[in-house]
């Protein structure tokens, strides 16, 4: 089995940044019966997500180029105390963004 920090995370979706917070972009790719019935109108307009300072930050470190664990201890380096405790919120994140397709983890070889 594969350990979630030694894996890379890179963002899968649009975004942008408001005021150094950023707002990501969601495209429900499988809406529901009742969904498509109701708001067909809004099924093509994406959902946004604000992110807190903290999302936010380690939204920017999913690149593709440092792994979960780097990630940890950037923010940790950077946060303090206030990402505490640090290794459970950033793979909360983490395992949230996979699950909704907007980052995805892959392993270099």
């Amino acid at each position: 089995m594969i350990e979630l920090n030694s894996l890379y995370p890179i963002r899968d979706c649009d975004f942008e940044e408001i005021d150094s917070l950023v707002v990501v972009f969601y495209l429900n790719k499988k809406p529901s019966f009742i969904e498509k019935i109701f708001f067909k109108k809004q099924l093509n307009k994406p959902y946004k997500i604000d992110l807190d300072e903290i999302g936010s930050f380690i939204w920017h470190l999913c690149d593709g180029k440092i792994n979960v664990e780097e990630i940890i201890k950037t923010a940790q380096s950077h946060f303090n105390e206030k990402i505490e405790p640090a290794e459970q919120r950033v793979h909360l994140f983490v395992n949230q963004m996979n699950k909704n397709h907007l980052i995805r983890l892959y392993e270099k070889k």
